[in-house]
């Protein structure tokens, strides 16, 4: 095929876009409506990406989850304020995810929640995890979330789309405060005369937390029932592992509630006992059917390659609408998880414990199959007969062989939006069609930047969490083959908010120390804001020697800034250090 007949195959996909019906269909899910779930207990959905919920007590209201950004929290505000002018007197938060915890100042401002006029509330993990997976894996976990997220998709891509567990959204500035009160396992209280019940719930999270309300028996499941699609028993994004038998054990827990409504915080609630048994039932059903059924494969020794072949769900769960449905999670991209967090990457082939690095691995494919041309020639062949998944694999040989090499990434980016528009799962839709911008140099790198630093790296986010998250997180930006030969200690002072930490780099490994050590090599000292502004690139560290915002009390200028080039700051991370 010429090189015109394939970038008229391009456009034809292009002025061809579609969706999969059954996603289209399931948009309208998310129409933007407050639902009275119980007599005193609101759900605002379609406003974001997962609902806000508000509990009415007698001189007070409670608001469970707040959404993914602060202009979305104001809009759904305004819609509670139709309903009750009552002061809000506590948020909680199921979990740490950004679509939870980020739009808190919409409703609450740091004010409030300092005087104690409002309590947050969470489960006593929540900012381990919070930190844990927006400073120490938050780069890569921004990039690949803008990702799943249709990072470059062009309107035309998103026509009719939803994001599996809420509508497409606009995205807006974000915030976070800490939670003011934590509980461990389960917690019974009484705010503005409603009876609570928080329980530890891990499922999505690890620091997953339900609510119940005995009075009106309504169960505030957050995430545990995640919402109308399969449940992300992997995330494509990344997670660390989500363990399905303890997921199933916290529905069964819920379950003996007997709950006479549901208020998960994606979609729309669910009321009668028996419905909300038969929800909960069939979703814990599908996840452990997912679960042992990989475990039974695995134990005859299938790979991961093979259980996605051989674990389907049952015709029954299968066609249980929508909350099994593939809109968000996938069995076959669960089964490789399940494979990985119980027997790890190696699949019991020891050619893959030394294999041919990709690249050299890609040249002797390709010239085994003909060289460039032929390859190439393959791949148009197939894209012609419909065989996209083929299409992308072989052109994937050629752009590890050469990475700009246009005419395979123009295939490769063809046989993506071939494949995302006919997906029905949205993360693999969201992955497919944004991969397909960056191959065709059609995606907004700097955008994507931008997403990535507004989950985790906000100003509000980076002034609410706590020196000691940075001083800890450079340990894993060591230039480690740069300081095989080094041994010193840098201390770290925050006197403003009593904050004192050490870090001491010893042969390509960096000790972090909750103590400043008596004598130190080198040290400084800086307020907490000081540290912030450099974390927001507002300030350099040389400029802040410069002012005497950063002062150093041990060693010497010269020495301060050689400390610090032995960690590298990676591309779009908010807490990069800039040292020049």
């Amino acid at each position: 095929m010429r090189i015109p007949a394939l970038f008229a195959i391009c456009a034809g996909l292009a002025s061809a876009q579609s969706i999969d019906p059954e996603l289209a269909a399931h948009t309208a899910l998310f129409a933007r409506k407050i639902y009275k779930v119980a007599p005193n207990v609101y759900s605002a959905v379609g406003y974001s990406l997962g609902n806000s919920i508000m509990i009415e007590g007698a001189d007070g209201v409670i608001i469970v989850d707040t959404l993914s950004s602060v202009e979305a929290a104001r809009l759904v505000m305004a819609e509670f304020r139709k309903i009750t002018p009552k002061p809000i007197v506590a948020v909680v938060y199921t979990h740490f995810h950004p679509d939870h915890t980020s739009g808190v100042k919409g409703f609450v401002s740091a004010e409030d929640v300092a005087s104690g006029r409002v309590a947050i509330y969470a489960q006593e993990s929540l900012m381990k995890n919070y930190v844990t997976q927006g400073e120490l894996i938050g780069p890569i976990l921004g990039v690949r979330s803008s990702y799943s997220f249709g990072a470059g998709m062009t309107a035309e891509e998103r026509q009719g789309m939803n994001y599996g567990l809420g509508p497409l959204y606009a995205t807006g500035s974000t915030s976070f405060i800490q939670p003011t009160k934590t509980f461990s396992e389960q917690m019974e209280t009484t705010i503005a005369g409603v009876k609570l019940r928080f329980t530890h719930s891990p499922s999505e999270t690890p620091d997953h937390a339900t609510i119940f309300l005995p009075d009106s028996r309504t169960l505030i499941s957050g995430d545990m029932i995640q919402g109308p699609a399969f449940p992300n028993i992997h995330t494509l994004r990344g997670a660390s592992f989500r363990d399905p038998l303890a997921w199933v054990e916290s529905i069964d827990r819920a379950r003996e509630l007997k709950a006479e409504f549901l208020a998960p915080s994606h979609g729309q609630p669910v009321s009668n006992g028996a419905k909300v048994e038969e929800v909960m039932r069939n979703y814990r059903d599908g996840i452990q059917f997912v679960h042992d059924q990989t475990i039974r494969y695995m134990n005859k020794g299938m790979t991961p390659d093979e259980l996605v072949a051989a674990v389907k769900l049952p015709p029954d769960l299968d066609h249980y609408a929508p909350y099994l449905r593939p809109f968000y999670g996938t069995v076959s991209h669960s089964v490789r998880e399940i494979y990985v967090g119980y027997l790890g990457w190696f699949e019991g082939d020891p050619v893959a414990l030394d294999p041919t690095p990709p690249m050299e691995s890609a040249r002797r494919h390709v010239t085994l199959m003909g060289g460039r041309d032929r390859v190439l020639s393959e791949a148009r062949q197939a894209m012609e007969a419909g065989d996209a998944q083929w299409a992308a694999e072989l052109a994937t040989y050629l752009i590890r062989i050469r990475h700009d090499d246009h005419e395979a990434r123009t295939v490769k980016a063809a046989a993506f939006r071939k494949l995302g528009f006919a997906s029905k799962n949205i993360n693999w839709r969201d992955w497919y069609l944004a991969s397909a911008h960056e191959l065709d140099g059609t995606l907004d790198t700097a955008a994507v930047t931008a997403r990535a630093r507004a989950n985790f790296g906000s100003p509000e986010t980076i002034a609410a969490l706590p020196a000691r998250t940075w001083v800890a997180g450079l340990t894993t930006r060591l230039k480690a083959e740069d300081t095989l030969g080094v041994d010193t200690t840098m201390a770290f002072r925050f006197p403003d908010v009593k904050e004192a930490y050490a870090l001491e780099v010893r042969r390509g490994v960096a000790q972090f120390d909750e103590r400043t050590p008596d004598r130190a090599d080198v040290a400084i000292e800086m307020e907490k804001k000081t540290l912030d502004r450099m974390l927001l690139s507002q300030l350099t560290l040389v400029r802040g020697l410069n002012s005497g915002d950063i002062k150093v009390t041990a060693g010497t200028r010269a020495e301060v800034l050689k400390f610090f080039e032995y960690f590298e700051p990676a591309a779009g991370d908010p807490i990069a250090l800039t040292v020049r």
